[in-house]
This record gives structure tokens, C-alpha cells and sequence, in this order.
């Protein structure tokens, strides 16, 4: 599994190098734009309320293009053709947009907790303000992990509702914990190739579409499991990548070598 879901996101991601740089692109300009926006107006108005509430404001504008490049990772997965993988992407967002906000929401307690909180409790004197900034620390790693799967699962499951899909999402991590693992030394790893390109490859549009892959096999094996009204534990992962039908055979038989002469 950790072979093909590698090797998939290697290949599919190369193959949309491109929009995946452009994507980035885009997220880093927005997201420098808040930063800048926020600089400027703490400056004029000060206090931690006001910066807290343009920080909230800020979040809330990156996950509305969060859950457009969550759109693009889906359809590169699906194996959308070169420059198709936007195709969709407004209807996306506008059916989403409870998923959207609870995602904003999140990722606000999270970004609030590590740039607030945590540096707060540190400097505070005795046992009770370290041990505080561990559990907001736990708290964050947490919640990071169970929501790698969020967006992906939004897409996978358009008839769920909000809750549903943070169930499922939930389930996903606790029930896979050497995959949840996995997945976040992954998204590290991405992380750390991405600081010499500036961010822009494979950066955090690379990192979901190796999300979004990720959940799709997992995803694919509860259903497999729940056709077969049987635990998961009882399906193969060769069985699960039997699913993907030519897919599996495609993915498998491209080498690394073509990465660089197509055609080899």
C-alpha cells in the first residue's frame, strides 16, 4: 500500500507539476497578502483582539481556496487529464461551505494554540505553564492528525454532513494509526523539500494530493469492507488496490526513469 500510494503521488504529481506550482503559488501570494494585511493594521490598531480577529479573518480566506486546491488534489487522484482538474472547482466550494467553516475553525484553534497560547503558557513561572503548553502542543499535533483526512473525506463523501465526515475522519486516523503516522512524516518530509523551492514544489498543494491518496485508499478499503459486510482488518490492501481496476497496473508499470525521458 505505502509502495503504490508513494509512487502514485510521485508520478500524478509530476504530471501536474505545473498546476501544482501555480497553485502554490497562488497560496503563498494569499497567504503572504493576509500576513502583510495583518502587519499593517495591528500596527494602527493596537492590541492582541484586533490582531486575533484579523488572524481569524485571514484563516477563513486561506480555507476557501484550501477547499479549491483540495478540489484539484481530487480530480489529479481521479487521474483528471492535464488542465482538467479545475473543471468544477466553484460548484465545489459553494456545496461545501459548512465544511469550509469548521475547517476555518479548526485551523484557527490551531494556529491560535501554537502562536498564542503555547509561547504564553511557556513563560508563565512553575509546574502549571509548561505543562499547559504540552497539552496545547498535544492538542495541535491531535488535531492535525485526525484532520488530514477532513478534506479529502468532504470530496469522497459528498453525502455526508459536517459531522459525518469529522467521524469519519476521527475513525480514519484512530483506526490507522501506522498510516496516520506515516502520513504525517510524509507531509514533513514534503515540508522540508519544499523550504528550497520557496515553498512552491511540492509545497502544500503536493501535500494534499498525497492526503487525498492517502484517504482514497483507505476509504476504498471501508467500503470494500462494508460491501463484503466484513471487518477491515479482514480486507488486503491487494485486494483494496484491485479496486482501482487499470489504474493499479498503470501506476505500477511507469518507472522512475520516465520521470525524466517520457516514454522509458
Amino acid at each position: 500500500m505505502y509502495g503504490f500510494w508513494f509512487k502514485k503521488t510521485i508520478f500524478y504529481g509530476w504530471d501536474h507539476i505545473l498546476g501544482l506550482f501555480l497553485a502554490n503559488v497562488i497560496y503563498l501570494a494569499l497567504m503572504g497578502s493576509c500576513l502583510l494585511w495583518i502587519y499593517l493594521h495591528t500596527k494602527e490598531v493596537i492590541g492582541l483582539p484586533a490582531e486575533l480577529l484579523l488572524t481569524v479573518a485571514s484563516i477563513l480566506v486561506c480555507s476557501f481556496y484550501t477547499m479549491v486546491i483540495a478540489h484539484y488534489a481530487s480530480k489529479i487522484n481521479d487521474g483528471a487529464a492535464k488542465g482538467r482538474a479545475l473543471e468544477g472547482a466553484v460548484n465545489t466550494v459553494r456545496s461545501h461551505i459548512p465544511h469550509i467553516l469548521l475547517h476555518a475553525f479548526i485551523t484557527t484553534v490551531i494556529v491560535v494554540n501554537i502562536i498564542y497560547a503555547i509561547p504564553f503558557y511557556m513563560e508563565s513561572q512553575g509546574f502549571a505553564g509548561p505543562m499547559m503548553a504540552f497539552v496545547g502542543l498535544f492538542l495541535s499535533i491531535f488535531l492535525i492528525a485526525n484532520f488530514k483526512y477532513y478534506l479529502p473525506l468532504c470530496l469522497m463523501r459528498p453525502e455526508e454532513g459536517v459531522v459525518d465526515i469529522v467521524k469519519y475522519s476521527f475513525a480514519y486516523a484512530l483506526d490507522n494509526k501506522g498510516v496516520t503516522f506515516v502520513l504525517l512524516l510524509r507531509s514533513a518530509a514534503d515540508l522540508l523539500i519544499s523550504v528550497p523551492f520557496a515553498g512552491i514544489i511540492p509545497g502544500f498543494a503536493g501535500i494534499l494530493v498525497s492526503d487525498t491518496c492517502a484517504t482514497d485508499l483507505l476509504n476504498r478499503r471501508y467500503l470494500l469492507a462494508e460491501e463484503k459486510d466484513t471487518d477491515k482488518s479482514a480486507v488486503t490492501w491487494d485486494a483494496t488496490l484491485d479496486t482501482l481496476g487499470g489504474e493499479r497496473a498503470r501506476v505500477e508499470k511507469r518507472r522512475f526513469l520516465s520521470l525524466l525521458f517520457p516514454g522509458r
